[in-house]
C-alpha cells in the first residue's frame, strides 16, 4: 500500500512538472513567433549537457542574419542561455560533449571578416569556449590560401614579439597577393599583401598551431584586441572580448610563460 501511495505521488508530481514545462515552452514560442519573419522558426530538442533532460535550440530569420535562442532545462524550468545573430551554425553531436559552433559574417555578409564562436554546455548554462574573428575566405582570391591550420598543438603555448608593428597575416606567406580583393576592395593594412593587423611590441600571443618551413616557422595565433597597434587595424569585432586569429612569423618572437 505504501509503495502504491509513493508511486501515485511521484506520477502526480511528474504530471504537474510536465504541464509546467509545456506552458513554459508555449510562452517561449509565442515570443519567438513575434520576432521571427513570417512567424516561422525551427526547433531542435536535444540533451545538450547530458543531464537526462531535454533542452531546446530555436533558429529563425530575424533580418539579414538569422537568430538563435538556446534554452537549457534546469529542473523543469527552461532558462535562455544563448540569444544572438548568426550566419551559419552547426551542432556537433559526435561525442558526449555537445558543442554549438556559430559563424556571423560581419556587416551583413559584406565584410572581409567573420566572427566564430563555440559554445559548450554545463549543468546550468552555456560556456563560451572560443570567441574570435577570422578572415572571410570569400574575400581571399589566392588559390588554396591557408586561413586555418590543418593540425593544432595539443597544448597552446605563448610567445612575445620582440619588435614593434609586427605583421599579422591571414595566411602563412609573405608573397604579394597581386590583387586588392573582391571587387578591388582593399581590406588589408597594405594593398597587395595579406597583412590584416600589426602588433604592439612585447604583446602576449597565444600560439595554437605551427607550420614549419625551410626559411621560417609560421605560427597560427590568437591575439587580444588590445595588442593590435592603432596605425593598422582594419579588423572589426562584433562581440565582447573577441580575439583575432591569424598567422605571424616566428622569427622575431620569444617564448614566455602563460600570463
Amino acid at each position: 500500500m505504501k509503495q502504491i501511495i509513493i508511486l501515485t505521488i511521484y506520477l502526480l508530481c511528474n504530471t504537474v512538472a510536465l504541464k509546467a514545462q509545456s506552458a513554459d515552452i508555449k510562452q517561449i514560442e509565442k515570443g519567438i513567433k513575434l520576432q521571427a519573419m513570417g512567424g516561422q522558426y525551427q526547433k531542435k530538442s536535444v540533451d545538450l549537457n547530458n543531464d537526462g533532460q531535454t533542452d531546446i535550440i530555436y533558429t529563425y530569420q530575424c533580418g539579414e542574419p538569422k537568430c538563435v535562442e538556446v534554452y537549457v532545462n534546469i529542473g523543469g524550468t527552461y532558462k535562455k542561455v544563448i540569444s544572438e545573430p548568426f550566419g551559419n551554425s552547426k551542432l556537433d553531436e559526435t561525442t558526449s560533449k555537445k558543442q554549438l559552433q556559430m559563424i556571423l559574417y560581419h556587416c551583413c555578409g559584406e565584410s572581409p571578416y567573420e566572427s566564430r564562436r563555440l559554445f559548450g554546455f554545463g549543468k546550468n548554462g552555456a560556456l563560451l569556449e572560443e570567441n574570435y574573428v577570422l578572415t572571410n575566405d570569400e574575400y581571399v582570391e589566392e588559390k588554396n590560401a591557408m586561413l586555418l591550420p590543418i593540425v593544432y598543438l595539443a597544448t597552446p603555448r605563448f610567445v612575445s614579439n620582440t619588435i614593434d608593428n609586427y605583421n599579422v597575416r591571414y595566411s602563412p606567406t609573405i608573397k604579394e597577393t597581386g590583387k586588392k580583393g573582391v571587387d578591388d576592395f582593399v581590406f588589408t593594412c597594405e594593398e597587395g599583401t595579406n597583412i590584416i593587423a600589426k602588433l604592439k611590441q612585447k604583446s602576449t600571443i597565444k600560439v595554437l598551431a605551427e607550420k614549419v618551413e625551410a626559411v621560417r616557422t609560421w605560427l597560427f595565433v590568437e591575439i587580444e584586441k588590445s595588442a593590435i597597434a592603432g596605425e593598422c587595424n582594419p579588423v572589426n569585432f562584433d562581440f565582447k572580448d573577441q580575439k583575432l586569429r591569424g598567422w605571424i612569423s616566428g622569427k622575431f618572437t620569444e617564448n614566455i610563460a602563460k600570463k
